[in-house]
């Protein structure tokens, strides 16, 4: 059965959260809908304390959740234990709770599963099983590359960036890269409706794997990091918040 964690600050609020998700479930049911999560549902885990960073302390209650709900005192502190689940697990959901409009946009530029709003959480939590359902139906995309003689099939998932070196284009995926014909300005024009951005004169990003924005650069979730040309930046940051919103994180 998948397990929801769970960290509040407050214990009123966390039974809250807990009883909504409790009801949400059971209306899937009576719809005939599991959400994608089979018929048992999902079981939350309460945890005891906020995530902490690597070297700090043991952290293990985080071990086997499939996605996280974080609520701390403020959200500079719900942001920090974020970051510390990523620094331990990217690949782990996180859903902020905000509970301010300004939390909101403060969690913007990072890549949480969901944005969850302490003043419309029934609403909010809906939006979140409606959207694991939708991840875990959702099929595999690809992409078609040209190399050599042939052509290549890359998930698109699997992509981190394209660059632009010299007078080859290299499609880096992970530790494996792959050498492309054409020119960036090409495929920025193939993958921009797909997610990806321009964020220099050699690089276009998979916005997938954003895992931090900054002004003058962003880091991926492999921990890579790479810069952002001054003048590309605005349309960049447009880019990766509308994509957050196209994700249904808010």
């Amino acid at each position: 059965m998948p397990v929801m964690g769970l960290y509040c600050s407050t214990e009123k609020f966390a039974q809250k959260i807990e009883d909504t998700i409790s009801l949400l479930l059971a209306a899937g049911r009576q719809k005939g809908e599991d959400f994608g999560l089979g018929p048992e549902g999902c079981r939350v885990r309460r945890l005891k304390k906020p995530p902490c960073p690597p070297g700090t302390g043991s952290d293990g209650e985080t071990e086997g959740l499939s996605w996280l709900i974080l609520s701390c005192g403020s959200a500079k502190e719900t942001l920090l234990a974020a970051e510390a689940v990523w620094e331990r697990d990217p690949a782990l959901p996180v859903i902020f709770v905000a509970g301010k409009a300004e939390d909101v946009f403060a969690a913007l530029p990072r890549p949480f599963f969901h944005i969850v709003r302490q003043y419309a959480l029934e609403q909010d939590l809906a939006a979140v099983f409606e959207k694991i359902g939708r991840t875990g139906k959702k099929a595999d995309r690809w992409q078609v590359f040209p190399s050599g003689n042939g052509m290549i099939r890359v998930r698109q998932k699997e992509i981190l960036y394209l660059e632009s070196d010299r007078h080859e284009i290299r499609v880096h995926c992970g530790p494996e890269e792959i050498l492309i014909g054409e020119t960036l300005a090409r495929w920025e024009e193939e993958l921009k409706d797909k997610g990806f951005a321009r964020i220099h004169k050699s690089f276009l990003v998979n916005l997938y794997h954003v895992s931090r924005l900054e002004r003058e650069s962003l880091t991926l979730d492999t921990g890579q990091k790479l810069y952002i040309s001054k003048y590309r930046y605005p349309e960049v940051r447009r880019q990766f918040e509308q994509y957050i919103r196209h994700l249904d994180f808010l």
